[in-house]
């Protein structure tokens, strides 16, 4: 069996679906929210603001080692961080 072994596993931007559920902000600045992407739901994101500007942080568990790996992750471009960000302000 051959794996595609694409960066975006071949779904486009175009393509990818993505509609932001039950967000919920704190007083650190930190917003946590749910996210449909094309049917697969993804609990306990984060929008947080770093150096480098706004991005999502995806939920993650702190293995043996005491790093933190994340459980789920979809490559989000810029225009979808800006959809995620928009969808969020609206609620």
């Amino acid at each position: 069996m051959k794996v595609n072994t694409k960066k975006n596993n071949g779904i486009n931007d175009q393509e990818k679906l993505i509609v932001v559920k039950r967000a919920k902000a704190f007083n650190d600045d930190k917003i946590v929210f749910d996210m449909i992407v094309n049917d697969v739901t993804i609990y306990g994101c984060r929008l947080l603001e770093g150096k480098n500007g706004i991005f999502v942080s995806f939920p993650s568990r702190k293995g043996k080692d005491n790093k933190y790996y994340n459980i789920a992750y979809v490559g989000l471009s810029e225009a979808d961080v800006s959809n995620i960000v928009e969808q969020i302000e609206k609620m």
